[in-house]
């Protein structure tokens, strides 16, 4: 039976969409200008174009040999030596000294000595490597860094270098300590004829120089890095490690705040000076003392004399030299007293004491928040 329309149930469900809402004719839209708004994301967006450089390892400069100055014109105080030394100083930041007294066989036994450091094994040399606590003893060697090129060792006049060496190695240390104090005599000479040249320059006003204490309580001035070059080394791994001391010379320096850096590196290829401007290099004389400026001179001469680090480059031999940079420190009304023991820095027991100090501030702080 057909139905009539009137007899059809109607849908409960209405699935036609619902009117548009009415759009309030006084209403303005948050947007008054599309164009104005889309130009000012176009310009704080803009990605500024990085222009980077093409290498970020310095590069190598060749130079002239610094002047060879004579010790006993310097002695003499003769006219034409001073300027030689200032431009040679100013422009490279060293300069060669001959004919300095010093006798050949204190540094050769010094050298010979210095040799038996290295033939110490690993295990021992742990008791005496160098941390922000101590900076004296071996270099530390990490794992990937064994079969270096270059090894590295640093001797003062510190008591407890003393009492350590002497219980890894107690015969060989005690001829090794003798040898340099000797050699330390004469280079302190040196060093002390060289700083009255640069006072008497810069006319310093405290008129006497007082050994800086590199070791407190024993009130010695000097320290030396001791450093083993390796034979047959072949090139590329030469290269490497070349680019490893430059980099690591660059960025962090030396540990000593130093006046003075007489450097023993008689049978050296190159010799390489690096400063904040750069990296130069040159061959250096014969049996000559290749002599850096440190920052204390820096200070002292106003910024005329450039602080610098150099480092003898023994390229191509077969055999193992030894080489050796002694840093003299004087303390002047412009030097800061250095003391290895005491450096500035903040050990890793310090910085622990600290975190849990500052953790438990917090909890008390957030306990009395919560609570009151």
């Amino acid at each position: 039976m057909a139905l009539s329309p009137q007899s059809v149930p109607e849908n409960p469900f209405d699935f036609r969409a619902p009117p548009p809402s009415p759009v309030a004719s006084g209403r303005r839209s948050c947007v008054t200008n599309d164009e104005v708004l889309s130009e000012f994301f176009q310009h704080s967006l803009r990605v500024p174009d990085l222009i980077l450089p093409d290498k970020v390892f310095p590069r190598q400069k060749f130079i002239d040999n610094p002047p060879k100055i004579d010790f006993q014109a310097l002695n003499s105080m003769q006219t034409e030596t001073l300027p030689k030394i200032l431009d040679s100083i100013a422009t490279i930041g060293c300069f060669q000294l001959v004919n300095y007294g010093i006798p050949v066989e204190s540094i050769r036994s010094a050298l010979t000595a210095a040799a038996g450091i290295f033939q110490l094994p690993p295990q021992k040399r742990t008791a005496v490597t160098r941390s922000p606590e101590k900076l004296y003893g071996f270099e530390e060697v990490h794992e990937e860094d064994e079969g270096e090129v270059s090894e590295e060792f640093v001797w003062c006049k510190a008591k407890a270098l003393e009492l350590a060496m002497e219980g890894i190695w107690p015969v060989g240390y005690s001829n090794f300590s003798e040898k340099m104090e000797t050699l330390v005599a004469e280079m302190e000479k040196v060093a002390e004829k060289i700083l009255i040249v640069f006072r008497e320059i810069y006319q310093e006003k405290t008129g006497r120089c007082e050994k800086e204490k590199m070791e407190g309580e024993d009130g010695n001035g000097w320290a030396c890095y001791v450093y083993k070059h390796g034979g047959n080394v072949s090139a590329e791994k030469w290269r490497s490690c070349l680019r490893y001391d430059v980099m690591k010379m660059l960025i962090g320096g030396m540990d000593y705040s130093h006046t003075l850096c007489l450097h023993i590196c008689d049978g050296s290829s190159e010799f390489h000076v690096y400063s904040k401007k750069g990296w130069v290099s040159f061959c250096p004389h014969k049996h000559a003392l290749v002599v850096t400026v440190g920052d204390q001179t820096q200070a002292l001469s106003g910024g005329q004399l450039k602080h610098v680090i150099g480092r003898p480059i023994y390229r191509g031999e077969e055999e193992e030299f030894i080489s050796m940079a002694f840093l003299y420190s004087s303390s002047t009304t412009n030097s800061r007293l250095v003391d290895p023991q005491k450096p500035n820095t903040i050990s890793l027991s310090q910085q622990a004491i600290a975190a849990i100090l500052f953790t438990l501030l917090y909890q008390i702080l957030v306990y009395v928040y919560y609570k009151f």
